[in-house]
């Protein structure tokens, strides 16, 4: 909601948004083949840049505000208009003057994701950007602990954050930090709690009614091929 309207506040808001979902309109575009000539990544600086220089969040109804739905369409909207203009117009005809640089955004590759079940663009587009907030949200809780002297502490507990760790493997950790094994399940317990609430809020963000905030908790999950979303007795 911020990022709507044309303040100088709201175009900063607009772009933090371009910035941290790049990737999965990037993962959209790949998928759905719009890359036969490489052209994904100029297509996605296309994309945003439309969106930034028009100011196209206005038109986000307040009541169905879910930015991840709100982001998919109006690329399938952008997609659609940029394939009638290219069936219209000269080679040579009119191109933006807008660029991403001028907004000084940094776009960054995203975690990347195992082409394994060749999934349809449209649901490749929302596993990525379920990926895209656990990192956001394992970013955040990380700067947190860094914050509060316990980087060294969130480094050595994020593998059962991840799912990289087995609960075998704490037995091991427990020795090596001469902490009784109860003591390290509880600090391990700790951790997924705050990784969960840092999973929700960035979840929250995104969308303008926290009625939906269920829903799209269980779809982005349900987005990681059923991966089980993070509890606090887990």
């Amino acid at each position: 909601m911020a990022a709507r309207g044309d303040s100088t506040a709201s175009r900063d808001a607009l772009a933090e948004l371009c910035e941290h979902y790049y990737e999965p309109v990037l993962a959209y575009l790949e998928r759905s083949g719009e890359d036969r000539r490489g052209e994904a990544r100029d297509l996605a600086h296309d994309f945003f840049a439309d969106l930034l220089e028009g100011h196209r969040l206005d038109r986000l109804d307040r009541e169905k505000g879910r930015f991840r739905s709100y982001l998919l369409g109006a690329l399938k909207h952008f997609l659609s208009h940029q394939r009638a203009r290219q069936a219209t117009e000269k080679r040579g005809g009119k191109a933006s003057s807008f660029s991403l640089n001028e907004t000084g955004i940094e776009i960054r590759e995203g975690a990347a994701l195992e082409d394994a079940r060749a999934l349809p663009p449209d649901s490749w587009f929302d596993r990525q950007w379920a990926v895209t907030l656990l990192d956001r949200a394992l970013a955040n809780l990380e700067a947190e602990c860094e914050s509060e002297g316990k980087g060294e502490q969130f480094r050595l507990l994020s593998p059962w954050l991840t799912g990289e760790a087995e609960h075998g493997d704490q037995g091991e950790l427990a020795e090596k930090l001469s902490l009784p094994a109860g003591t390290l399940k509880s600090l391990i317990h700790r951790m997924r709690r705050r990784f969960r609430a840092a999973v929700k809020s960035e979840v929250e963000r995104t969308l303008s009614d926290r009625d939906d905030l269920d829903a799209e908790m269980s779809a982005l999950f349900a987005a990681l091929g059923g991966r089980a979303e993070p509890r606090e007795d887990r």
